[in-house]
C-alpha cells in the first residue's frame, strides 16, 4: 500500500510539471499483479482518452484494494475501474455512478468474472467440495472478488463453510504465485479468477498441461476459459460524485468507439466497452455469502459521530483521572485527618488528666483552708469522749458507779465517736479520686452535706447563715458541683474575715424552672472592686497574698463542663455569685 501510494504520488508530480496548462484526470484501477502490470495493460487505453480529449490529461492511479479505498475515501481520484463488489461498495459509500462495463473477448459483458479451483493434472476430479475441507488451498485475498468470494458462494451452496477449510491460506499478489504454488506441490488446490491459467499458459509462464481447472462447469455464454463458478458481469468504469456529469458522459462516448480488436482493447485484455449493465447477480452473490454495502451498526455510529465519541473518551478519561487523584488525596487527607484525630484524643485524654489533677490540687489546697475547721470540730466530741471516760473513772475509783449510769456514759462516748468519724469522712470525701460519672442526686442533699464542713467555722466565726434551697433532682458530676460551693463559701468566710459589717451572713438561695436549676450565693462581705471583678475569672489573678488564682478558674471551668454559667455581681453590701445548671434528670 505504501509503495503505491508513492507511486501514485510521484506520477502526480511529473504530471502536473509536464501538463501545468492541462486539466489532471485521474483513474484508479485495481492492479492484483502489480503496478507495473497494470500500467502496461492500461496505457494504450490512456494514451487514447488524452488524444481524443487534448484538453484533459488522465493518468493511471494503481492500487490494491486498501489503498484504493483510501483514494476513494480521501477524494484524491475522479474515475475507478474495478470489479462489481467494489463498485456497489463505492457506490453506496461515496455515492459513485456506474458508467461503463468492460465487455470480455467472447461472451458478453453480464457474464465475464467467476473463480477457477485450479490443481495439478494428475489430481482426481473433485466430485463434492466437502472433500476439501482438510486438503491445502491457496488464494490472494479473501477480499478479492473474482479469486475468493465468488468461489466461496460455491462453497456455502456444498454447505462448507469458510472456517470449515482448515488449511486455507491468501498469500497475497501477484495472483501468478498462486499457481506457483500448486505447480510446485506446496498446495493442493488453488482459488483464482477464470482464465488466468489460460492466459498464463498462453505466455509461456505454466507449462501445458501441468495443471487444470477441476469442477468445471457450463458457463451460460460464448465464455472461452474454463470455470469452477457461475459467471458474473465483468469490470466497472464509475465516476465520482464530485465529478460533473456531462464531462463523464462525454469520456464514456469516447471510450465505446475502442474497437473491440484493435490494439488497444488486445492490451488492455478487453473486447471494448458497454453501457452500463444490470447488478442484481453480483446483489444476489453478496447477499449468499452475507456481505453486506452497509456497515454494521456500530461501524456507521463511529463514522458518523467518531469526533464526539473520541471527545467523550478524552473527557471520560479525564474524569477518570480526576477521580483517581481525588480519591488518593481524599485518602491521603483522611489518613491525615485519623492522625489528627488520634492525635486530638490523646491531647483531650492528657487534657482531660491534668484537668482533673488540677481539681484535685484545688480541692486539697481548699481542706488545707478548711483543716483548721476541721480541727475546731474535731475537738468537740474528743474532749466530750474525754469528759465521759474521765468521768466513768473517777466513779470506779469511788465505787460509787451505778450500772445504768455507766451505760449512758458509755452511748454518750459512742455517739461523739460517730460525729467524729462522720467529720473525718466528710474531708476524705471531699478529697478523695473520684470515677468523673455524673449521677442524678438532690442538690438540697448536696448543698447541706457541704455545709456540715464549715459548721464549726461558721459557729466560731459568728456567721448567719441562711438557706432557701428547694429539694430538686439534677443529672450531674457531685464532687466537682460539691468542691464549687465548698470553694464559693470559703470564699465568703475569708471577704467576712476582713468586713466590718456586723451582722456577718451568708446567704444560699436554690430555685428552678422548667428547664434551669439556679443557685444562688451572696455575702454581707468585704465586696470586690471593679478591676477584680474583670480579672476574677482569669488565672492567676488572686486578692490574697498565699492565693495561687486559680480557684475560680476552676469553678469556671466545671461549671462550663456541665453546661452551665457562672457570673458574680457586686453588691452594696458584699459580692453575689450566681450559678445557673441545666436540669437533666437523666443522661441524655
Amino acid at each position: 500500500m505504501k509503495t503505491n501510494l508513492l507511486i501514485f504520488a510521484v506520477s502526480l508530480f511529473l504530471s502536473f510539471s509536464t501538463f501545468a496548462e492541462q486539466k489532471l484526470v485521474r483513474i484508479g484501477v485495481l492492479a492484483f499483479n502489480g503496478p507495473a502490470y497494470t500500467l502496461t495493460r492500461w496505457q494504450p487505453t490512456i494514451d487514447y482518452l488524452n488524444y481524443a480529449l487534448p484538453d484533459y490529461h488522465f493518468v493511471i492511479v494503481p492500487a490494491d484494494i486498501p489503498t484504493l479505498d483510501s483514494l476513494v475515501s480521501s477524494g484524491l481520484i475522479d474515475f475507478t475501474l474495478t470489479n462489481g463488489i467494489k463498485f456497489l461498495m463505492y457506490k453506496y459509500n461515496h455515492q459513485a455512478v456506474k458508467m461503463l462495463n468492460l465487455n470480455p473477448f467472447h461472451g458478453d459483458a453480464r457474464h465475464a468474472i467467476g473463480s477457477a479451483l485450479i490443481a495439478r493434472a494428475d489430481e482426481p476430479e473433485i466430485v463434492t467440495l466437502k472433500a476439501l475441507r482438510n486438503r491445502s488451498i491457496v488464494s490472494v485475498s479473501e477480499n478479492a472478488f473474482g479469486g475468493f468470494k465468488v468461489m466461496l458462494r460455491e462453497f456455502m451452496s456444498e454447505g462448507v463453510e469458510k472456517e470449515d477449510l482448515k488449511k486455507l491460506s491468501f498469500i497475497g499478489y501477484p495472483q501468478q504465485n498462486l499457481l506457483t504454488e500448486v505447480l510446485k506441490g506446496e498446495s493442493d488446490f488453488a482459488i483464482a479468477p477464470t482464465c488466468l491459467l489460460e492466459r498464463k499458459v498462453r505466455d509461456g509462464t505454466i507449462p501445458a498441461n501441468a495443471l487444470k481447472v477441476v469442477r468445471r462447469q457450463v458457463p451460460e455464454s460464448a465464455f472461452t476459459c474454463h470455470t469452477s463458478s457461475q459467471l458474473y458481469p465483468n469490470w466497472t468504469l464509475a465516476r465520482m460524485k464530485h465529478v460533473p456529469a456531462d464531462y463523464a458522459n462525454h469520456i464514456a462516448r469516447i471510450l465505446l468507439t475502442i474497437p473491440p480488436t484493435s490494439q488497444i482493447a488486445v492490451s488492455g485484455l478487453y473486447g471494448g466497452w458497454s453501457v452500463p449493465i444490470d447488478d442484481s447477480a453480483i446483489y444476489q452473490l453478496m447477499d449468499e455469502i452475507g456481505l453486506s454495502l452497509q456497515p454494521s451498526y456500530l461501524t456507521r455510529i463511529w463514522m458518523q459521530y467518531r469526533g464526539w465519541l473520541m471527545v467523550a473518551t478524552g473527557l471520560l478519561l479525564l474524569f477518570v483521572c480526576y477521580h483517581l487523584r481525588v480519591n488518593y488525596l481524599v485518602h491521603v487527607r483522611s489518613a491525615q485527618l485519623r492522625e489528627e484525630i488520634e492525635q486530638h484524643k490523646q491531647t483531650t485524654n492528657q487534657l482531660e488528666r491534668e484537668t482533673n489533677q488540677l481539681y484535685k490540687a484545688q480541692r486539697i489546697l481548699l481542706s488545707g483552708e478548711l483543716a483548721s475547721g476541721v480541727a475546731h470540730e474535731l475537738n468537740q466530741p474528743l474532749m466530750a469522749i474525754s469528759t465521759y471516760a474521765t468521768g466513768c473513772k473517777r466513779r470506779v475509783e469511788r465505787s460509787k458507779l451505778d450500772p445504768q449510769e455507766l451505760l449512758i456514759a458509755l452511748e454518750k462516748i459512742e455517739q461523739q465517736t460517730l460525729n467524729a468519724s462522720e467529720i473525718i469522712q466528710r474531708m476524705r470525701n471531699f478529697m478523695k479520686i473520684h470515677s468523673h460519672e455524673k449521677k442524678s442526686v438532690s442538690i438540697r442533699s448536696l448543698i447541706n452535706n457541704t455545709l456540715l464542713t464549715f459548721q464549726h467555722t461558721l459557729k466560731r466565726q459568728n456567721i448567719q447563715l441562711n438557706t432557701d434551697i428547694c429539694n430538686t433532682r439534677i443529672y450531674i458530676d457531685p464532687v466537682l458541683i460539691q468542691q464549687v460551693i465548698a470553694n464559693l463559701i470559703q470564699n465568703s468566710i475569708d471577704a467576712l474575715k476582713v468586713s466590718s459589717s456586723n451582722p456577718k451572713e451568708i446567704a444560699i438561695r436554690v430555685d428552678d424552672d422548667e428547664q434551669v436549676l439556679t443557685i444562688e450565693l451572696s455575702d454581707s462581705g468585704c465586696g470586690i472592686s471593679d478591676a477584680q471583678l474583670q480579672q476574677l475569672f482569669m488565672p492567676f489573678q488572686s486578692s490574697k497574698p498565699e492565693g495561687l488564682g486559680l480557684g475560680m478558674v476552676i469553678c469556671k471551668r466545671i461549671i462550663e463542663s456541665h453546661n452551665g454559667t457562672i457570673s458574680a455581681y457586686q453588691q452594696a453590701l458584699g459580692t453575689r455569685f450566681l450559678i445557673t445548671l441545666p436540669l437533666t434528670v437523666e443522661e441524655e
